[in-house]
C-alpha cells in the first residue's frame, strides 16, 4: 500500500486546493446563516464508525456538537478571511476508508490556518457593532462518502475533525 501514498507535492496540492474551497464555501455559509452541520465529521457514517467526532474549541471553551456551535453565533457574524495557510498532516489517512477508496491519492489529512477579522452585531442598547480579529485553526479530513459513487448532493469532500477559533 506505501506506493499508493501521495508524494509531498500531490500532498500539498490537494491539501491547498481542498483547504481553499473549503474556506470560500464555509465562511460563505457562515455569512449566509446557512446550516453548518454538513462540514463536520459528525455527518459522516463511516468516520463516526471509526470513532472520529469533530473536536469544537470557541475561545478555548469546549463545543460539544456543530449544533451548539451553530446556537452560539446568533446573531450571525459576519467575517473576512485576511490570509490563510494549508499543510498535509498525513498523507495516508484511513479512518474509516472503505477498501474500495483505499487506492485514491486524496487519503490527505491536512491543517489549514485562517486568520482575518468578525464583525460582531451589537446587543440591545449597545452603540455599533464590534470588529475584532480572529484565528481559526483546523484539522480536515476526507469524507468518504462523498468519494463513492452516488455521493449525496451538497455532500462536502472534506470535513473538520478539529476546529479551533479565538477573537481578539
Amino acid at each position: 500500500m506505501a506506493s499508493n501514498i501521495p508524494n509531498i507535492e500531490t500532498q500539498a496540492k490537494i491539501a491547498s486546493e481542498a483547504a481553499e474551497s473549503f474556506i470560500t464555501h464555509f465562511y460563505d455559509a457562515l455569512n449566509k446563516q446557512h446550516p453548518l452541520s454538513l462540514f463536520y465529521a459528525s455527518t459522516s457514517p463511516l468516520l463516526q464508525a471509526a470513532g472520529v467526532k469533530p473536536d469544537v474549541s470557541i475561545n478555548g471553551a469546549a463545543v460539544a456538537t456543530p449544533a451548539a456551535y451553530e446556537a452560539l453565533l446568533a446573531p450571525r457574524p459576519r467575517f473576512a478571511v485576511g490570509s490563510w495557510d494549508a499543510q498535509p498532516v498525513s498523507g495516508d489517512y484511513r479512518l474509516g476508508c472503505p477498501e474500495s477508496l483505499l487506492a485514491k491519492p486524496e487519503r490527505v489529512s491536512f491543517a489549514v490556518q485562517v486568520s482575518g477579522t468578525v464583525k460582531y452585531a451589537a446587543g440591545e442598547g449597545a452603540g455599533e457593532p464590534v470588529e475584532t480579529a480572529f484565528n481559526e485553526a483546523w484539522l480536515l479530513v476526507p469524507h468518504w462518502e462523498a468519494w463513492g459513487r452516488n455521493a449525496a448532493r451538497g455532500s462536502r469532500r472534506w470535513v473538520v475533525v478539529s476546529q479551533n477559533f479565538r477573537s481578539f
